[in-house]
């Protein structure tokens, strides 16, 4: 539910007028003893449109997570998958065998600290060459909801084992980079050619939409130029074939245009995406992040809030239509 958004900029807006964005956090509270919400499966045909991947998503039963969002998800190589959330502790863990029944593992992955750490939330997560993982995140200097109002900027941490992490630093400054404050929910591939790319949500320009910065290291960033995404939020890339499949959220519809919920858009270099096309659509949505099951299916994890209950996440699972 991976703290969101503008998790934040919607998320808090939402909860407070979840308050979790991915979007959300800002603030993701602290659950406990919270009943599974049964979920209907329902079957959604992505539009069909020439040349761009069509889906046939089923959602899937019961939740991954009760007492957190902003999730981001990485699939380990002993075919396990590890689910990584927000919530007031800071970016905590949880590891499965099937990619759908989680279990919580003990510990904080990375906790909160001052200044423009003082709330960590949002993960991303990149395989090295030496077997070793970096982490990237969104730091927060407060729990305000919106550009602003709170400053949001992306640094790292590195693991050998995806449980403990060392923090490296800053990454992307977003009060010196174009982005006005606002470098916010980070999802970070690694390029053909060995580079990193982090997508991750802008207020550059006052716009608000999906922006990219690049590095041949992993450490240093420069951002690049335009929006890849305009209007949408809470970027999470996948490669399928030899197109790039960008998930996203429509969390506030005066930005957007479109019905709140998950969409995804496609792309032959990564810069330059299609017009969106609707996952599902409803309210109280954010963060989704992706997992490639095969090359036909994909699932989608995402943060989910239902008043009066607190954030939760969820997942749709989709097939590729041939």
């Amino acid at each position: 539910m991976k703290t969101r958004d503008y998790f934040f900029l919607t998320f808090l807006l939402i909860v407070m007028t979840f308050a979790i964005g991915c979007t959300t956090q800002q603030q993701e509270p602290e659950i406990s003893n919270i009943e599974t919400i049964p979920s209907e499966i329902e079957n959604i045909k992505a539009e069909s449109v020439e040349g761009i991947l069509s889906f046939s998503w089923k959602k899937d039963n019961s939740l991954r997570i009760e007492d957190g969002s902003v999730p981001f998800v990485h699939g380990l190589k002993d075919g396990k998958t590890r689910l990584y959330y927000c919530n007031s502790k800071g970016i905590l863990s949880a590891i499965s065998n099937d990619g759908l029944s989680f279990v919580k593992e003990s510990g904080v992955r990375i906790s909160p600290g001052t200044g423009f750490e003082f709330q960590v939330c949002d993960p991303t997560i990149v395989n090295l060459p030496d077997g070793k993982i970096r982490m990237y995140y969104k730091g927060a200097n407060s729990l305000n909801p919106g550009p602003g109002q709170s400053i949001h900027k992306i640094y790292s941490a590195i693991s050998s084992d995806g449980l403990n992490f060392q923090k490296e630093g800053l990454r992307i400054d977003s009060e010196t980079n174009g982005d006005n404050g606002w470098a916010s929910v980070p999802d970070a591939i690694i390029l053909p050619d060995g580079r990193v790319r982090i997508y991750y949500v802008t207020a550059a320009g006052m716009e608000h939409g999906i922006g990219s910065a690049i590095s041949s290291d992993g450490l240093n960033f420069v951002k690049e130029a335009g929006l890849r995404v305009p209007n949408l939020v809470d970027p999470a890339l996948v490669k399928i074939n030899d197109k790039y499949v960008l998930f996203a959220a429509s969390i506030d519809e005066r930005f957007a245009a479109l019905p709140k919920g998950i969409y995804y858009l496609e792309s032959s270099d990564g810069l330059d995406f299609s017009k969106p096309i609707a996952v599902f659509q409803e309210d109280n949505i954010y963060d989704p992040s992706v997992l490639k099951i095969d090359e036909n299916t994909i699932r989608v994890f995402y943060g989910k809030v239902e008043p009066p209950r607190l954030p939760a996440v969820e997942s749709h699972t989709g097939v590729i239509v041939e």
